[in-house]
């Protein structure tokens, strides 16, 4: 089962469960409907990042006939908050995203098999829970879980964080189970989320759909997925684009450097944070219901420390190391990669404020209280040969990692996000997919979702009007970059 799985199979049992599905017609199979267009029909597409959400666009209008699609980056790489890193003597670790999340059927897990990536599934019940200054023995996950969901289901908006106080104090629960409790609560939620129990109900996590299937991750890293659907498209880092004027029939996007790039469509990919930031102006500024879906959603963060050693210090055969510390949420649950890559490598976690906490912290400091996490559970600990650290809420890519609804939001802002200005801009990413937020395979199909709403818009007779004089202006002689596979 995988990782979202336990959270819906807790939930189900408290009479709360969503439902697995299958979404016809979203995955890498083209529709016969999808119109087949040329340049000189649709005029230039921009494609603003080149996430999983942007190359997802981008390969799909290609798909459909679309020879004039530009995808403008701002980083330095491609991928966004898919990083695949290097670690020691040349080891892939995943920095940003690393799981498929239910490989039944999952675009991604198609991607992979057409490309023979290779992916390895996630036993999550691997693990081995530590307890700081407590010998006895943990209960059972499900028994203490579905105790507290049927006492949540009694008031859905309440934030969990007032809930768990409540529960534990009705329920009288000992310390023990009072730390486990909040320790699964960390990691199957605030890490799930990015966000703290405190701004999350019940309400703001029961929404959305999982794939069915087991989770997996990439040995050789995710990179190697972005790789695979960037092969061939017009991609060119370090544009950051920062206007979108949508007030004459032609767009035009400005970027940094000071350009002026002109469209006939546009799809925006930026992540949440970035439109929280206000990092692009659009003239005319987004629809009211827009901007009220951007300030309601929130941008969770999870943070990476992968420490390389030169030996393994802890059971080899583990996948989860979990650490009911006297700090909730702190340093709480380790991913080993040595069942992976046969590396002494731990992937180790922080969510929530915790997680956007140690950005401030220096290298070293972060390794340090990393090592003291990992002394409690083990001895001796050694001094790790490398480490990578993340600080993605200070990314001025990203702000944040993924998306969350809050308490007080709902499931339907992801839509009003979704949702395309006129015929002319249009939106993807992980926030925008209503029933696959906060993942991958959410962001690639919103970025098939927009690049089939652009095909079905070339129809129009506006659109084509609008798009008759495409080739005039400043950067009609623009060259492109690709970047390929790198």
């Amino acid at each position: 089962m995988n990782r979202r799985g336990l959270v819906t199979r807790a939930l189900g049992a408290a009479g709360l469960g969503v439902a697995a599905t299958v979404l016809p017609g979203c995955g890498i199979a083209r529709p016969d409907a999808s119109p087949v267009v040329s340049a000189r029909q649709a005029g230039r597409v921009v494609i603003v990042g080149a996430g999983i959400a942007g190359l997802a666009a981008a390969t799909e209008l290609r798909a459909a006939g679309f020879d004039d699609v530009m995808v403008l980056e701002a980083r330095g790489r491609i991928g966004g908050r898919i990083w695949t890193s290097m670690i020691g003597d040349g080891v892939p670790v995943d920095l940003g995203a690393s799981w498929v999340h239910g490989i039944a059927g999952n675009p991604i897990a198609e991607v992979a098999a057409e490309n023979d990536i290779t992916m390895l599934p996630t036993d999550y019940g691997n693990e081995s829970v530590h307890f700081q200054d407590a010998a006895k023995e943990s209960p059972p996950r499900d028994r203490i879980l579905m105790g507290f969901w049927r006492f949540a289901r009694r008031r859905p908006r309440v934030p969990l964080g007032t809930l768990y106080e409540q529960y534990a104090t009705a329920s009288a629960l000992t310390d023990v189970d009072q730390r486990y409790l909040r320790y699964v609560l960390n990691t199957a939620i605030e890490h799930e989320f990015g966000a703290d129990i405190g701004d999350l109900s019940l309400r703001s996590i029961d929404g959305g759909k999982s794939w069915p299937g087991r989770d997996a991750l990439f040995p050789g890293g995710y990179g190697q997925i972005v790789d695979a659907l960037a092969t061939g498209l017009d991609i060119r880092t370090g544009h950051e684009v920062t206007g979108i004027d949508y007030t004459a029939p032609v767009i035009v996007l400005a970027t940094e450097a000071g350009e002026m790039i002109q469209a006939a469509a546009v799809v925006v990919t930026v992540p949440l944070g970035v439109l929280k930031q206000d990092a692009i102006a659009f003239r005319p500024v987004l629809p009211a219901t827009k901007r009220r879906a951007i300030r309601s959603l929130g941008m969770g963060v999870l943070n990476k420390t992968c420490l390389l050693f030169d030996r393994v210090f802890w059971p080899k055969d583990v996948e989860l190391i979990g650490y009911a510390g006297t700090r909730p949420g702190q340093w709480a649950e380790s991913l080993s990669l040595y069942p992976y890559t046969q590396q002494p490598i731990l992937m180790m976690f922080n969510a929530g404020t915790y997680g956007a906490h140690i950005e401030a912290m220096s290298d070293a400091e972060v390794v340090g209280e990393a090592l003291t996490a990992l002394a409690a559970m083990y001895e001796p600990v050694p001094q790790p040969k490398d480490a990578r650290i993340t600080r993605w809420q200070s990314d001025p890519w990203s702000f944040g990692s993924y998306s969350y609804v809050p308490a007080a939001a709902s499931f339907k802002q992801y839509a009003e996000l979704a949702r395309p200005i006129g015929e002319r801009i249009f939106f993807a990413g992980e926030a925008t997919h209503d029933e696959y937020p906060a993942t991958v395979h959410g962001a690639y199909l919103s970025g098939v979702r927009a690049a089939r709403e652009v095909a079905a818009s070339v129809g129009h007779p506006r659109y084509l009007a609008r798009t008759a004089h495409r080739d005039t202006g400043p950067l009609a002689a623009t060259t492109s970059r690709r970047t390929g596979s790198a």
